[in-house]
């Protein structure tokens, strides 16, 4: 559903070329087949290829011809664009017909491609999804390229974003210019090109522009989000409810019969040690943390799951981690019928699971050791508490 949305607002913003990366393909290459039905615009990829034939998937290159702006000693100038992404030597995706994509060297495809590509146009631009250095050497290899755009794709790493002047060797290498504008959206990059009679690059100037709530949302874009959005929240509602309320399948059952208690009314310890560790909630911390719960009673935390609620996202994984109490851990969130008492950021989403405590107070229970013990993507530090696969 994102991805098609994604198609749909790509469509409504106008675009001509996107660069086909290997995200695109998680799908599978049947389903990238349908979504570029759907596409107003060209992918193009120069180095993702079929194994046996070492040929593209997709069109490695494609000219866009566009008017220059009133005034201008030329009318119209052809921008040729080629598409790079990292290569990944263990990428392997299997099509139906026994055939298979891999990537191939960026660098070994664009030099192949690129003097073919600047007989059609006047213009090269290199559409890329790689790691900083190693675009800075697709200008060494093919310098027929004029512009690279684009951002890191690597797993893990962090938003890239590029000067916007011309620094040697850093955003000018030989003829070209660079401008990487991070990723997710936040931050929008703008190049504007000024030619000679020549249909020359004469100069160029970049900008990289935050999108902060400054600016105004565009409202067929707005509806498009809203549309996506609560569709995806009512799927993920469906889902919630198909399972079963309680603990996931496979955790330890509790017992038939509570086990016996001393005359101060806590539990032994074997027994105490003997039960499952589930998280309980927060409520059960206020009577012996009684101004501590005070003083989270009237935090944003406290209230962190009507957020969710207010922005249709009360059933999104992606949110739940951070918004309930020990969402994808054993006896954890799992919805709002069956675990009310874990919603929002509670006790527990640093102090891990209390189902021991008060009966046994263990020392050192409690330590957040400067982590968020209760999130899904942390470590099982206790016996019993671990993740849901």
């Amino acid at each position: 559903m994102q991805t098609d949305a994604l198609i749909e607002g790509m469509n409504a913003l106008g675009y001509k070329v996107s660069n086909l990366s290997l995200r695109d393909l998680a799908h599978g290459y049947e389903a990238f087949l349908e979504r570029q039905k759907k596409a107003h615009f060209e992918f193009v990829s120069a180095n993702i290829v079929w194994k046996a034939t070492g040929e593209p998937v997709a069109a490695p290159t494609t000219v866009v011809k566009t008017t220059v702006r009133d005034g201008a000693r030329i009318k119209e100038v052809r921008i040729g664009f080629i598409g790079l992404t990292r290569h990944d030597p263990a990428f392997l995706k299997e099509v139906a017909g026994g055939r298979s994509i891999v990537t191939i060297d960026p660098l070994v495809a664009v030099e192949k491609r690129a003097p073919a590509l600047r007989q059609k146009a006047d213009v090269i631009v290199a559409l890329v999804a790689m790691d900083l250095e190693q675009a800075r050497q697709l200008p060494k290899k093919a310098r027929e390229i004029d512009l690279v755009l684009g951002g890191d794709s690597t797993p893990g790493r962090t938003s890239t974003q590029t000067r916007t002047d011309d620094f040697p060797e850093d955003t000018q290498i030989g003829r070209a210019r660079v401008l990487y504008a991070g990723d997710q959206g936040k931050v929008l990059g703008e190049v504007r090109l000024f030619f000679d009679d020549k249909k020359a690059i004469a100069s160029t100037q970049r900008t990289l522009v935050g999108l902060t709530r400054e600016w105004p949302d565009d409202p067929g874009l707005a509806k498009i989000q809203e549309t996506v959005k609560v569709a995806i929240n009512d799927y993920n509602k469906t889902q919630t409810e198909s399972q079963s309320p309680f603990a996931p399948a496979g955790t330890p059952a509790p017992p038939s019969s509570p086990p016996p208690r001393t005359s101060t009314g806590k539990l032994p310890l074997a027994a105490a040690l003997a039960q499952p560790l589930t998280y309980t909630g927060s409520d059960r911390c206020a009577p012996c943390h009684e101004q501590a719960f005070a003083v989270w009673a009237k935090s944003g935390h406290a209230h962190a799951f009507q957020t969710l609620i207010e922005n249709k996202q009360e059933y999104n994984p992606k949110c739940l981690g951070c918004h309930t109490i020990g969402y994808g851990m054993t006896h954890g969130y799992i919805g709002p019928i069956g675990t009310p008492l874990l919603v929002n950021v509670g006790c527990e989403s640093c102090h891990g699971p209390s189902s021991r405590h008060p009966d046994q107070v263990q020392q050192g229970f409690g330590r957040t050791e400067g982590q968020a013990l209760g999130r899904p993507t942390r470590p099982a530090v206790s016996p019993g508490w671990t993740p849901i696969p």
